[in-house]
């Protein structure tokens, strides 16, 4: 798959030609003495992008979230936030675990650069500490306010602009220590490690902490990555009105975030044609998660079909609770289309019934964009060598051979269908083998370290039966 002006298209029978990290030509098939790595019947991407993760909170939630409020929300409920806000009670060695086989399962499923908001500082410290360790690209910031602090004050505060000041004090101590860190590992491992400011929900900022969210931003010279009208819950819009006179994504307009690169996450819309027309900023990236609240539970409610008609940068990411690309570029193609056809006759906006090519671009060059990085997100001469072979032609996939137009045989395909990983021209995944770490420890590390948060829970009386 190459890029194709503003579009994507696709060759056959050619070569990419790598040397070190960087892709050196693509060109029609020549007899060469260079090693070579036969991707027949598989298509060739480039490394796909997730626009947004929260690295440790994928397999520990999985599983278990999914039936939650789904048919009738008067039915016990097992928040996924009580697991995530234990999860910095682990040691750094057990949430290390946690974060690498979070991390592995994404570079597994063809991802080779995420925008990652950790839950806290210390997650993000290990979240990079992993990504260091394995070779991984990525931008990360640390969410503020941390997820101990965040749902005080997010369920709190609806009504009461007090608590926002008081809370003040301490959510800027955070900015400043996640700032600090920032500055510490900023553009390392070979430029691998980027970081970014993330904070968590617009209804908890004053004027005085998004101040310096910005200067933060403007120091470190990336992006703010924020979850943007996560919640239409009408007591978390009633604050924004409050406190700040305008609509959700109004405000960053009035903070001046939108001066700058912003990734945003989620959305619904409040007044969708003005809302959209903000999105439609250049400077802003709209990310969708098909995989939100577990499984696709509440990932129809966010505006992929609006964003893409709008003419919006619309990336998409793991959120949580799924690490597969593959499977989550596939939602997103499926439930927008479900989205387009139901709500197209009485929607006030234009819908766009989205293509595996809409997904092609939101996993590539839609990230890069956002990123301001036009070496990733593409094949072709100069870019990173950050490249990913999905098979197309195997069994429950393709037809035996390779297919007639091998980009809509990845809506059935999946994480474990990809073959080949690189990053920087380095090999993570071979044959379907993970090569950086050993795959039965990096599972069993990784879930001993979620079973002592279950553990926890357990003794808690939280695993409460959901009636069938």
């Amino acid at each position: 798959m190459v890029p194709r002006g503003d579009g994507l298209d696709i060759v056959s029978d050619h070569d990419v030609i790598v040397q070190n990290d960087r892709i050196e030509a693509v060109r029609p098939r020549q007899r060469t003495t260079d090693l070579i790595i036969d991707a027949s019947g598989q298509i060739l991407l480039p490394g796909l992008i997730s626009g947004h993760s929260h690295a440790a909170a994928g397999t520990l939630t999985r599983g278990w979230i999914e039936e939650n409020g789904v048919i009738d929300r008067s039915r016990p409920s097992r928040s996924f936030f009580r697991a995530m806000d234990l999860i910095d009670s682990l040691s750094d060695d057990d949430l290390d675990d946690l974060t690498a086989l979070n991390v592995a399962e994404m570079v597994r499923s063809g991802c080779t650069t995420q925008v990652e908001m950790s839950l806290s500082l210390k997650q993000v410290q290990s979240y990079v500490r992993v990504a260091t360790k394995y070779g991984f690209r990525s931008f990360a910031g640390g969410m503020v306010p941390g997820m101990t602090r965040l749902g005080p004050i997010w369920m709190r505060a609806p009504g009461r602009s007090d608590i926002l000041e008081s809370a003040d004090i301490d959510t800027l101590a955070e900015i400043a220590a996640n700032l600090k860190y920032a500055r510490n590992v900023h553009g390392s491992s070979n430029g691998r490690i980027n970081m970014m400011m993330a904070p968590s929900v617009t209804p908890v900022f004053t004027a005085a902490s998004f101040k310096a969210i910005q200067d933060a931003v403007i120091e470190l010279g990336t992006a703010t990555h924020v979850h943007i009208q996560a919640n239409n819950s009408p007591s978390h819009q009633a604050l924004i009105h409050e406190y700040w006179k305008v609509r959700e994504l109004e405000l960053l307009q009035k903070t001046g975030l939108l001066n700058q690169r912003v990734f945003g996450a989620h959305c619904y819309l409040e007044d969708p044609e003005k809302d959209l027309a903000i999105m439609a900023n250049p400077n802003f990236t709209f990310v969708h998660c098909p995989s939100a609240a577990g499984a696709g539970q509440r990932a129809s409610t966010q505006v992929y079909p609006e964003a893409l008609a709008a003419g919006v940068n619309t990336s998409i990411g793991f959120d949580t609770h799924s690490n597969d690309y593959i499977e989550n570029m596939k939602l997103a193609v499926i439930q927008g289309r479900g989205r387009a056809y139901l709500l197209a006759k009485t929607s006030p906006v234009k819908m766009k019934e989205p293509t595996i090519w809409d997904a092609l671009k939101s996993a590539t060059l839609a990230g890069a964009n956002g990123l301001g990085r036009n070496d990733l997100g593409r094949i072709e001469p100069g870019a990173k060598a950050d490249l990913c072979t999905v098979d197309v032609s195997g069994l429950l996939i393709g037809n035996g051979i390779a297919p007639r137009e091998p980009w809509n045989n990845l809506l059935y395909a999946n994480g474990l269908s990809v073959r080949h990983v690189m990053i920087d021209g380095e090999w993570k995944i071979r044959d379907g083998q993970v090569m950086f770490d050993d795959e039965a420890g990096l599972k069993s590390r990784g879930g001993a370290a979620a079973k002592k948060i279950w553990d926890r829970l357990e003794k808690d009386g939280f695993f409460v039966k959901i009636p069938h």
